[in-house]
């Protein structure tokens, strides 16, 4: 019962996780491939936002199992943080899928990769143009972007749980160990007053 309880929690969270990162992911690429420069202003809002938002999930996910558990039995570093990358790892499953229908079936790989060259070919334009030395620099990734073959469902997905993954691995390591408390076998869970 108690495995059964951790992979339903556990895909429970990821999933209302999994959601507000892919709604920022399709939000951050909408932004850039708009090519419009007052709205990067608006994109670093965002991603600051999303951090945010992305760490207070985590650790109120991670009180939340650690709540389970009586003070006798204690809440161990590592079963704070297999819990979070649990979390992580499903929602990481989602991100990629969403990226997946939204890059590929909704607006299209190469119609994406065109309009995000657009974009920072006019953004450099708009900001002064660069040094003659940058130029070809500039261009040959251009070329490399417009040549790379188009990502596979599965290294789509992988994207996104490695990306996710990531986040919840460096900050598992803070809320992890505020979380962890050792059993205390006696206490019967009343404070002396």
């Amino acid at each position: 019962m108690e495995t059964n309880s951790f992979w339903n929690s556990a895909a429970r969270q990821g999933a209302v996780l999994g959601a507000v990162l892919a709604a920022s992911s399709v939000l951050e690429n909408l932004i850039m491939i708009s090519g419009r420069i007052g709205l990067y202003m608006l994109l670093t809002v965002e991603m600051i936002a999303v951090v945010v938002l992305h760490y207070y999930l985590l650790h109120r996910y991670t009180r939340q199992r650690a709540a389970l558990y009586t003070a006798g039995e204690g809440f161990t570093f590592g079963q704070g943080y297999g819990y979070l990358l649990a979390v992580s790892g499903f929602a990481g499953v989602i991100v990629g899928i969403v990226q997946y229908i939204y890059l590929h079936l909704i607006v299209g790989y190469a119609n994406y990769v065109d309009h995000v060259v657009a974009s920072v070919t006019e953004t450099l334009a708009a900001s002064g143009g660069m040094s003659a030395s940058m130029e070809p620099l500039l261009n040959q990734m251009i070329v490399q972007m417009q040549s790379a073959p188009e990502p596979t469902v599965l290294a789509t997905v992988w994207s996104g749980i490695f990306s996710s993954l990531l986040f919840g691995a460096f900050f598992g390591l803070i809320i992890a160990g505020v979380q962890a408390r050792a059993p205390r076998p006696f206490d019967d869970g009343q404070n002396e007053a």
